[in-house]
């Protein structure tokens, strides 16, 4: 059996994006894999049959992308088969009875989704200048070759580059005129859009604004018989986020006034005619929701409506569950509880076809009775992998706070451990803070673990999974989050006295970077810590990054302005000086949610009090770097994280 390496990245296949035929008989999925040649990655579209579970190539090219069905027996997607010198998207149609894809449409836009309506109309996202300004392939956010322009907020923003004046628009694209009309206004940036099953309506959400993004939005339906918008929730309420149609006439939709940060949304269906809604029960947790991991790549649905309940999936504990919730009764379901994590999904059948993470294995195509709950596994592309490695799974346990809460622990034990022999460890944290860390598969834990570490982790107060009041974190970083890990780190050195307490080193990144860097300012316990994509100073952070005056100023609960003693005690650069623990600070310049002043200012900090500290910063990638980045950097990232702990816990 060979133990887990950096480059064995090479050799994993990343499953997405599960797409169903109309009659059912088939699912269209992508296969992805980290390409040495390039240094990138190859996308490719994988068939399956439903009734016999045949699997095989669709595509070949390697950038094959967002497949939808045209009917049962075509699909339609995209593809970059040679460089544009303009700004274009090219679609290519293709037929399970064989032969070649062909080209199906060429829109002189960048657009990031198109689904087709019938006949020649598709409804379609496009990235545009919102006041017309020309665009360029290699960046259509540039004003000129060597000046960059902002005069809103926000004016950039992590995976999508500058956005200054740039808008995601709705339209109606017809494929035979070869043109399409606008649906949403000038200023209007959309996050997201359904089809009614009639094709003749289209739901979205989203907010006009100029100069500064606003936080809360609207939702609306367009007509697209009448050409008309009504409005069922005007823009500056609340915040309207997952939305599907319940029949032709009703609308579901989860509605959040984000009053603290970490509530959760309430459901409710509106009627379309009368723009009255209706509420569902509260189920104390968001649609959506998955494992941390850094072994998924590729999108995917995470709710469908189907048969009268809309199927979703929700974060428990330290798991991704398959959970239902019937639009007339309000009955809220658990379809599968299995521990793992399910990344998207669709409905075919009486089934649910979803990629998925379960034991210690590699995402892989799952069925799962939408009746019974029964999974089967349907696809076994990284089996050979996990066959000839030694992967370790993590042991679990649940203790008791001193504040009477329950919490999780996870503790993956050293490749080939031996009782007895002393280990170090490292102390992993997860980002968010509401997201969850589980027991799937995680590349960077398994190499820890392969290089004779210990690697423990829990899910403290301010994570998902638990309900709202759990996850509540305005004005909290920092205080019992802290308190929950610091105590978690006593239980996990009492029952595993195999550690070597004095050479244990912390791990994390963006809120598990913000944590990194607070503890090595309030604590000497560490021996090393490696902070990745971190925040160090929320005086900074909420006016320099995309998300800064939006879910950071709801976190910190204030602005520098209003009370600068709260953001400045909240931001760990504040405590600095206390630095002790050799800290290696990981850091991509294109990253906008946790800018790179974050590290830069705290980096600069240790080396003036004389602590050992270094900063790798990644030219051209962004927050995704652990999960996205390009394979080599993704590589360098890790070698350079495990080198730093051997440097200092294994000395």
């Amino acid at each position: 059996m060979k133990k887990v390496t950096f480059e064995d990245l090479y050799s994993f296949n990343f499953l997405s994006d599960v797409t169903a035929s109309p009659d059912g008989r088939h699912i269209v999925f992508q296969k992805h894999n980290a390409c040495k040649e390039t240094n990138g990655y190859k996308s490719y579209l994988w068939l399956m049959d439903t009734e016999t579970g045949a699997v095989k190539p669709l595509s070949f090219g390697g950038g094959e992308r967002g497949a939808k069905w045209l009917d049962n027996e075509t699909i339609m997607f995209s593809a970059n088969r040679a460089p544009a010198k303009e700004v274009k998207t090219d679609f290519y149609q293709l037929s399970l009875k064989g032969g070649e894809a062909q080209p199906f449409i060429s829109i002189p836009e960048r657009v990031k989704a198109l689904e087709p309506l019938g006949g020649d109309k598709y409804v379609g996202v496009i990235v545009k200048h919102c006041e017309g300004k020309e665009q360029k392939a290699e960046d259509e956010a540039l004003d000129g070759r060597d000046l960059l322009v902002f005069d809103e907020t926000y004016f950039w923003f992590n995976g999508q580059g500058i956005r200054n004046k740039i808008r995601n628009s709705l339209v109606i694209y017809d494929a035979q005129a070869k043109e399409y009309i606008r649906v949403t206004s000038q200023y209007f940036n959309l996050a997201a859009f359904a089809v009614s099953p009639d094709k003749s309506k289209i739901a979205f959400t989203g907010a006009a604004y100029e100069n500064k993004v606003v936080n809360k939005n609207g939702l609306y339906v367009y007509d697209l018989a009448s050409g008309e918008t009504k409005t069922l929730l005007e823009q500056g309420e609340m915040v309207a986020g997952a939305i599907a149609f319940v029949g032709e006439n009703e609308l579901f939709c989860a509605i959040n006034d984000f009053e603290w940060s970490g509530k959760n949304s309430r459901f409710y269906v509106y009627d379309i005619e009368s723009g009255e809604r209706r509420a569902l029960p509260f189920v104390d947790a968001e649609v959506g929701g998955a494992s941390g991991t850094d072994v998924n790549y590729g999108g995917g649905q995470n709710k469908k409506l189907h048969g009268g309940k809309l199927y979703m999936t929700r974060a428990v504990w330290g798991d991704s569950h398959l959970c239902a919730m019937d639009m007339k009764t309000g009955e809220d379901i658990t379809v599968s509880g299995v521990k793992g994590s399910i990344n998207g999904f669709d409905i075919a059948g009486g089934k649910a076809y979803a990629v998925a993470l379960r034991g210690s294995d590699l995402p892989e195509i799952y069925s799962i009775d939408l009746s019974t709950g029964c999974e089967k596994k349907l696809t076994s592309f990284n089996s050979e992998y996990i066959e000839s490695h030694i992967v370790t799974a993590p042991e679990y346990f649940t203790f008791v706070n001193k504040d009477g809460f329950e919490l999780d622990g996870y503790v993956i034990k050293p490749a080939g451990y031996k009782p007895g022999k002393k280990y170090p460890a490292v102390f992993e944290i997860h980002g968010g803070p509401k997201t969850i860390f589980g027991s799937v598969f995680h590349h960077e834990m398994q190499i820890l673990s392969s290089l004779g570490y210990f690697v423990f982790y829990t899910n403290p107060r301010g994570s998902d999974g638990r309900g709202e009041d759990f996850a509540y974190s305005t004005k909290f970083l920092g205080t019992k989050d802290y308190e929950d890990l610091m105590e978690f780190c006593d239980v996990v050195c009492e029952k595993y006295p195999d550690i070597n307490e004095k050479k244990i080193g912390i791990c994390g990144g963006s809120y598990g970077g913000f944590m990194c860097n607070w503890m090595i300012g309030h604590t000497d316990r560490f021996a090393a810590a490696a902070s990745q994509r971190s925040i160090s100073n929320y005086v900074c952070k909420l006016t320099a990054t995309d998300i800064g005056t939006t879910y950071d100023l709801q976190q910190v609960g204030a602005t520098p302005w209003e009370d600068f003693e709260l953001v400045w005690e909240t931001s760990p650069l504040k405590y600095a000086h206390n630095a002790k623990t050799p800290t290696l600070f990981i850091q991509s310049d294109e990253d906008y949610r946790c800018w790179m002043s974050g590290a830069l200012q705290m980096f600069s900090a240790l080396k003036q009090n004389g602590t050992d500290a270094r900063l790798c910063m990644f030219h051209g990638e962004n927050h995704e770097l652990s999960r996205g980045g390009r394979p080599e950097n993704r590589i360098s990232r890790l070698t350079e994280i495990c080198g730093w702990f051997d440097k200092y816990l294994k000395k």
